[in-house]
């Protein structure tokens, strides 16, 4: 057993509680991670907050990364020292997987918001009850994390982990959305709901696809001033008595030819569908929270407009998340301008930075990185 304090979801809607736990010594088919970074990223916001189907007590985070502290005898990719990314886990053999669409893993709901492993048991305990600490397959709101061969990827000796541990979700689903399902050419009309950091690293990857028009929106204008650094050519400042759609048609009196949504939020979901113009794409990220959207399907229907949900990226395993960190290292996705620190005692103020809007990408620090 590994004795350490966690950071525990205890309750809906609350803050996390410090508490001891003890987490289980790997298994056969284990990797026990030190954990010396991890992001927090809104998913594991709306998971306190309740809107997402876990189970509680449990330990969130799952954007961590690390160094191998110690292995289940058949693991033979990794060995004790070396450092890791930790990306979410998969069954591997369902037939999303075996299709390379593992985003998608039908096991996902045991495997990433239940908690447990495959065959249902928890990782960990707190004075005797079970603690599930196998959020995403890694719960790294915590100095360790239990971890398998299949969601781990090596990481240079050098490498800055502070910034490579937020490339594997928020960067993943952003990025990803449009390197992989968008897919923007040059010619299109480019707008993004929401530039935190799911909506920046869509930015950014819409501009490598060589978009000749890319539309950042949001509220926060320190934060569109960041999307016009990452590759926006124009913003829009929503907010009250704004019309959005408006705004976007005076931009490009086409149509929005592919439109992005991070924010879940129904009214700004609706401007980013009805602002797309003849065949084009809509692709969010996040639901509602179970908010009925009410579509026009006929206004729809006339445009030959298509929505699409996005999980991951639709990355497959952890080879997406190579091509990221590579992009990372060649400067195409600058990760690194959005994330602020916090030792990781700090985490609810980490937390309340980032629902405030002073924080984009908070990453909580565990002492030598």
């Amino acid at each position: 057993m590994v004795t350490m304090t966690a950071a525990v979801a205890a309750r809906p809607g609350t803050e996390f509680d410090l508490l001891e736990i003890e987490l289980e010594e790997p298994r056969d088919d284990e990797v026990l991670v030190r954990v010396l970074a991890t992001g927090i990223c809104h998913t594991d916001l709306n998971a306190l907050s309740g809107r997402l189907p876990v189970t509680m007590p449990i330990v969130l985070g799952h954007e961590g990364a690390g160094v191998v502290e110690r292995v289940g005898e058949r693991v033979t990719t990794v060995r004790p020292g070396d450092r890791v990314v930790i990306v979410p886990d998969f069954c591997g053999a369902c037939d999303e997987c075996r299709q390379g669409r593992t985003s998608y893993c039908l096991k996902s709901g045991q495997l990433v918001f239940g908690g447990v492993r495959l065959d249902g048991s928890a990782k960990a305990a707190h004075d005797g009850d079970p603690v599930r600490a196998g959020f995403f397959g890694q719960s790294s709101f915590a100095p360790y994390s239990l971890v398998t061969e299949r969601n781990i990827i090596p990481a240079a000796e050098d490498a800055p982990l502070e910034h490579l541990c937020a490339l594997t979700c928020g960067t993943s689903a952003g990025a990803g959305a449009m390197l992989n399902t968008l897919k923007p050419e040059p010619h299109h009309a480019v707008a993004v709901f929401g530039v935190g950091t799911v909506g920046l690293m869509a930015v950014a990857a819409a501009r490598l696809r060589g978009a000749r028009r890319i539309i950042a929106v949001d509220v926060h204008r320190s934060r569109l001033d960041m999307a016009l650094e990452l590759g926006a050519t124009d913003v829009v400042q929503a907010g009250p008595g704004v019309d959005t759609v408006a705004a976007l048609s005076e931009l490009a009196p086409r149509g929005i030819d592919r439109a992005f949504d991070s924010t879940g939020v129904k009214d700004v979901m609706l401007a980013a569908i009805y602002s797309l113009g003849m065949h084009g794409e809509f692709g969010y990220v996040t639901g509602t929270g179970g908010v009925p959207l009410d579509l026009e399907l006929d206004r729809l229907l006339t445009r030959g407009v298509t929505i699409r949900g996005i999980m991951g990226g639709d990355g497959t395993g952890g080879l997406f998340h190579r091509e990221l960190i590579d992009l990372y290292q060649r400067g195409a996705l600058p990760i690194d301008r959005l994330v602020r620190t916090y030792p990781f005692e700090s985490i609810n103020e980490a937390v309340a930075d980032m629902r405030s809007g002073v924080a984009i990408k908070p990453v909580l620090v565990f002492g030598e990185r």
